[in-house]
């Protein structure tokens, strides 16, 4: 008897798909933050660790950092400002009226550690026709000269500049006036304007070292295309007086702003050598201008030697007053950069 056909049995229901489940399996949600969690605080920056003193020999031996001394902070402060940024070009005039007064090596050392701080591209033009000392004192390692610069039709580039240039050992360039024996013609003041036309292109700073004369053209060249102006005086009171009657001559014959934002540098050039009270020759200049604007170099060993300039021979004082006076100078890099 064949047998009947069973009807087949009740399928099982399939759960529904729910909105997560159709979603790819690779596919994550992202965790709901915590409201009630505490925000993570921002890390604070190291402190930094002593250089010098007590503070550095504890940090050595027991690791436990006190931070920077108050001197420390001090010259920290001085190499924020002198990391200012121009806006353009800007052109340091240092001038002296009284010979001897140590014009060209404190153009050095301040180019030299305005360098050293900085590591941007800083030139120093030699705008001395008399052919002072400043390939000596920094180190010359080309012979080219201003007028081998002007002479090249082709400088489109930063390095054809640098083909004409010394460099010394802080990387500070220096492009200097031609010799006596080989100079076809005396250093005139449109040459000056024209060779800072041409390196204010690819230089951020540029510091021209002047003769010693106001009526030169040379030195109205530089005046004309300067940003600042630094004046050096030795301690004698021939040298302050030539230094006081520089300072009313910029104010009397248009150069006001210049004279304004001058600083004015109290250079002592031998041991103990002076003919003026030096605390009332500071009083003096400090009437005349802004606040920090008045240094005072001492005598340095390594400056008197006669020879290439080095930052780290020079003593710590004379090297601090160079930071000093680089970052009075430093705090009107904001401003325009050319007159």
């Amino acid at each position: 008897m064949p047998t009947r056909a069973q009807p087949p049995g009740p399928t099982r229901a399939q759960p529904p798909r729910t909105a997560a489940a159709a979603q790819p399996a690779t596919e994550a949600t992202e965790p709901l933050p915590d409201a009630g969690a505490p925000a993570k605080q921002p890390k604070k920056p190291k402190k930094p660790v002593p250089q010098r003193g007590w503070r550095r020999w504890v940090h050595a031996v027991t690791r436990i950092n006190f931070g920077l001394s108050p001197d420390e902070k001090y010259e920290l402060d001085l190499r924020t400002r002198i990391g200012r940024k121009p806006r353009g070009s800007y052109q340091i005039a240092i001038l002296g009226l009284k010979g001897g007064a140590g014009k060209t090596t404190t153009t050095v050392t301040l180019g030299t550690t305005l360098t050293h701080v900085r590591g941007d591209r800083i030139l120093v033009l030699d705008a001395d026709p008399g052919a002072g000392n400043l390939a000596e004192r920094s180190g010359r390692s080309s012979p080219s000269s201003i007028a081998d610069l002007l002479a090249d039709p082709r400088l489109p580039h930063y390095n054809d500049v640098r083909a004409h240039t010394s460099v010394n050992a802080a990387n500070l360039e220096i492009l200097p006036t031609a010799e006596y024996t080989s100079a076809q013609r005396g250093l005139s003041g449109e040459d000056l304007r024209s060779a800072v036309d041409t390196v204010s292109k690819f230089y951020n700073l540029v510091l021209a070292d002047c003769g010693a004369g106001l009526f030169d053209p040379v030195t109205l060249g530089v005046l004309d295309t300067a940003s600042a102006i630094v004046i050096l005086t030795n301690v004698s009171i021939d040298s302050a007086r030539q230094a006081a009657i520089a300072l009313d001559w910029l104010r009397k014959r248009g150069y006001q702003d210049l004279a304004s934002r001058a600083c004015v540098a109290i250079n002592h050039v031998a041991v103990g050598e002076t003919n003026v009270s030096e605390q009332q020759l500071v009083r003096d200049f400090e009437q005349q201008l802004q606040p920090g604007r008045v240094v005072v170099l001492p005598w340095d060993r390594h400056i008197a030697a006669g020879t290439e300039i080095h930052l780290d021979q020079l003593g710590p004082v004379y090297r601090r007053r160079v930071l000093e006076l680089a970052a009075a100078l430093s705090d009107d890099f904001e401003r325009a950069g050319r007159r």
